[in-house]
């Protein structure tokens, strides 16, 4: 499975949840919080590459958020069930 998140569609905290929702096609039951999206990614047998947009403008309206959000994708990389790109 293919995601992009991009920066341009993400506002706040709540938005980034919806986008992430969207994208990786978590499960309703999905925490919003980012070790319940951690726990997905790193699910056997459902590999996904994420690529990150306009990450300037994640740090920007996230702050530090954005940092435990990217964190946590290089920590689910090396699951080797995510692959990251970051454009």
């Amino acid at each position: 499975m293919r995601a992009t998140i991009n920066g341009k569609r993400v506002t706040d905290r709540e938005s980034l949840f919806a986008l992430l929702q969207q994208k990786l096609n978590l499960p309703a039951d999905c925490g919003k919080n980012l070790d319940a999206v951690y726990d997905v990614l790193t699910d056997p047998g459902k590999d996904r590459i994420i690529t990150i947009k306009h990450e300037d403008l994640l740090r920007q309206r996230l702050n530090d958020y954005a940092d435990a959000l990217l964190q946590m994708l290089e920590d689910a990389q090396r699951s080797g069930h995510v692959k990251v790109i970051r454009k």
